[in-house]
């Protein structure tokens, strides 16, 4: 019976890797600049030794532009590409593959929750067709990677529990600390989750006490960084120069409106403390709204489905008998852990307001709610006809789900997800010897671009780029930090096997167009001329 149920769950695994893997090179379409940025550097630190600026196998980020993204998800994908090639399909294929096996984690952890196989069974499977966690994990979101660690790690933590094992208790701890520098989110998160353990499960009160404090102690050192500071200082709620005009042009529009003379009134009911909490009591609402989980999704755009949520509607069923269930369980302690996990689930996104409501940052709602919903399947697959019903609301969602995802998305994306970059660069490179000079812009990290698809990893170009990933020359081709390098070159100068690259600006009589960059959606990306 026990090897019949994992040979369900390796079915299941399957099944995710598939749908994360199935043409994974050319869907999405349109290779993102995080992802030229994670598969370059990746390879380029491990061919090198040193990253782009010079610096000796960086471990902790590779700072950017000042948001020091964690630099373990660039090795990964630079790894992958000495197996597959220099290519999409490789730089996309290590998180793919931790999304997949997310189903793991999540099995276990339903199991231990409503110890119940079959509900483990459910959760699992809905984890492996969940809309929201296909699109992350074939998109190189690094957070998915992180996901699969943090849920293994609260799963050791739990069996650790059950067992007094110091060595689950050790191997859950660095599975935590992993997470750290996996995904910013999780290093919030990580505190949080440990923090009701010790007062729920008093005979492990001590191991469990030491993790809350260390995982505590480590978040606020890293916190107190200027590389832990960086991506939130870009796009917190606080520090956001939007949202504090927004909340003092109402406070003041609000403490006119209450009269002269009532300034005390005025200053109780509109301050800034009253604003900010208000303000993060909506970007945490938003979190649960039906139209960010069921209709439309969250941001950034380029994730987005036309026409598609990030849960199936199907779901709505599965989590309102799965809230039922939870209210019928007898253990109350465990049914309580589960509900606390969703709450604070989405508190690190609702800090934030930059592309918000945000699906990278509040990815580990994913874990609760598919535990939660797999135990609402269950239940709905033991009503008379439940199943049938179940197996033709889901294969026809998720048809729908795909046939949009693979048909439609390439026409909604397109900009959004730099297509357009990989054909110029690989115009370049197959036109190289015609022109003495090219002129092109910095932007969009382009120069990652040309040498990603001409396999060009030479150390040469240590310590030559700049932050923002801007470099002056590549050989023959000189760059600029502006779209339109047409308006900041003095044609007279120029000599007739030059090659200029603008993005859509407007050019001279003397230039001519030998050639248009196309998007997906058939807009133009790039206009190349000469003269």
């Amino acid at each position: 019976m026990i090897i019949k149920q994992y040979w369900k769950l390796a079915g299941i695994f399957l099944l995710a890797l598939v749908l994360r893997l199935y043409k994974l090179g050319e869907i999405p379409v349109g290779f993102h600049a995080d992802e030229i940025m994670n598969g370059y550097v990746g390879r380029f630190i491990l061919l090198n030794g040193k990253d782009l600026y010079g610096n000796a196998w960086p471990l902790i980020y590779f700072d950017r532009f000042g948001d020091y993204p964690q630099v373990l998800p660039m090795y990964l994908s630079g790894l992958f590409t000495f197996i597959f090639g220099v290519n999409e399909f490789a730089v996309r294929f290590p998180i793919a593959l931790a999304g997949s096996l997310l189903v793991l984690p999540v099995y276990f952890l339903s199991l231990y929750f409503f110890k119940d196989k079959k509900s483990a069974l459910c959760g699992s499977f809905l984890a492996a067709i969940l809309p929201w966690h296909i699109v992350l994990s074939r998109a190189t979101a690094e957070g998915i990677t992180g996901l699969t660690v943090f849920a293994t790690a609260i799963f050791f933590t739990f069996k650790a529990i059950n067992n007094n094992s110091k060595k689950d208790y050790f191997f859950a701890a660095f599975l935590f600390f992993s997470s750290y520098f996996l995904y910013a989110s999780f290093r919030v998160l990580t505190p949080l989750v440990l923090l009701p353990l010790p007062f729920l499960f008093k005979k492990q009160r001590l191991p469990l006490l030491e993790m809350f404090i260390a995982s505590s102690l480590i978040t606020f050192a890293i916190s107190q960084t200027y590389w832990g500071q960086g991506r939130f200082k870009q796009t917190s709620l606080f520090v956001s120069k939007t949202t504090a005009n927004q909340i003092k042009s109402k406070n003041e529009a609000l403490s006119f409106g209450e009269g002269q003379g009532n300034v005390l009134v005025a200053r109780i009911f509109h301050n800034k403390i009253v604003g900010y909490s208000r303000e993060f009591i909506l970007q945490y609402l938003s979190y649960f709204s039906p139209n960010f989980l069921f209709l439309n999704g969250g941001l950034p755009d380029r994730y987005k489905v036309p026409d598609q949520g990030l849960f199936y509607l199907s779901f709505i069923p599965f989590l309102l008998l799965g809230f039922i269930n939870i209210a019928k369980k007898t253990d109350k302690r465990l049914m309580v852990l589960l509900i606390y996990l969703l709450i604070i689930s989405p508190l690190p996104a609702s800090f934030t307001v930059d592309d918000a409501p945000n699906i990278h940052r509040a990815i580990f709602m994913i874990a609760p709610l598919v535990i939660i919903a797999g135990s609402g399947l269950s239940m709905g697959l033991n009503i008379r006809w439940g199943k049938y019903l179940i197996a033709i609301v889901l294969i026809a969602e998720s048809i729908y789900f795909f046939h949009q995802y693979f048909n439609h998305s390439a026409s909604y994306e397109s900009f959004l997800r730099n297509n357009g970059n990989k054909e110029l660069a690989l115009y370049l490179k197959d036109n190289y010897d015609k022109y003495d000079k090219i002129f092109m812009t910095n932007q969009d990290t382009l120069p990652l671009y040309y040498l990603f698809f001409t396999n060009n990893f030479s150390k040469e170009f240590i310590g030559k780029f700049r932050k923002d990933l801007l470099i002056d020359k590549i050989d023959n081709i000189s760059f600029y930090e502006d779209w339109c390098p047409s308006e900041r070159i003095d044609l007279l100068t120029l000599k007739p096997n030059t090659l200029i690259v603008d993005r859509n600006c407007a050019y001279g009589p003397k230039l001519k167009v030998v050639e248009r960059i196309k998007r997906q959606d058939s807009t133009e990306a790039y206009r190349l001329l000469e003269l």
